[in-house]
């Protein structure tokens, strides 16, 4: 999965504004150069957001990534509708591993099921333990937007100060997971540790 190929520049249709202009200045804020102004307030929050959460798994690896042919790649938002329809937007028609991608909004943490990365929103970000406690030590990366969920045991939170959006990763919980981050990730990341 890239982040922008000549293919999603051509790609008629409505979506074509979307990756034009959104995932580049994506690219910049993943590599920590300034964006202008004028592109960075053309954005909601949770645009950037999901933009991330899709992004993330460029720089993930799973301990069973070979196998395609298991499916589609979920991604669960629990808490969150806004920013589950902006994934249902970006990714639509795409493919990560080598999977369709499929978005998954949730009611409620029984309705989990089977996913590869759950966002936990800040609706729902108080019960953080019950809900990584619910996923049974599968391999899911857990990502939030929240200082609930910074303290838990989540392993990538979206904080947002300002009109940026920085990522805080806990390594710790995602070896736990079996999941391993990629080093360019983690250069631009501040890495956290969960409370005991």
């Amino acid at each position: 999965m890239a982040f922008l190929t000549a293919e999603k520049i051509r790609r008629p249709g409505r979506r074509t504004a979307w990756h034009c202009v959104f995932l580049p200045a994506l690219v910049l804020l993943l590599s920590g150069l300034p964006a202008g102004k004028s592109r960075a307030a053309a954005f909601k929050p949770a645009q950037v957001k999901a933009a991330f959460i899709y992004n993330l798994a460029s720089f993930v690896t799973w301990p069973d990534d070979t196998d395609p042919a298991a499916g589609p790649f979920v991604i669960a938002v629990l808490g969150d509708d806004e920013i589950a329809k902006n994934l249902e937007i970006l990714t639509e028609g795409e493919r990560i591993q080598g999977r369709p991608v499929a978005i998954r909004p949730l009611r409620s943490p029984a309705d989990i099921g089977a996913c590869r990365i759950l966002f936990v929103g800040a609706a729902v970000a108080g019960n953080t333990p019950q809900i990584l406690q619910s996923l049974g030590g599968r391999n899911v990366l857990t990502v939030g937007d929240s200082e609930a969920f910074g303290r838990g045991r989540g392993m990538v939170n979206l904080v947002q100060r300002g009109r940026r959006i920085h990522l805080q990763i806990n390594i710790r919980a995602a070896r736990a997971a079996g999941l391993h981050f990629n080093s360019k990730l983690l250069k631009i990341a501040r890495i956290i540790r969960s409370e005991p």
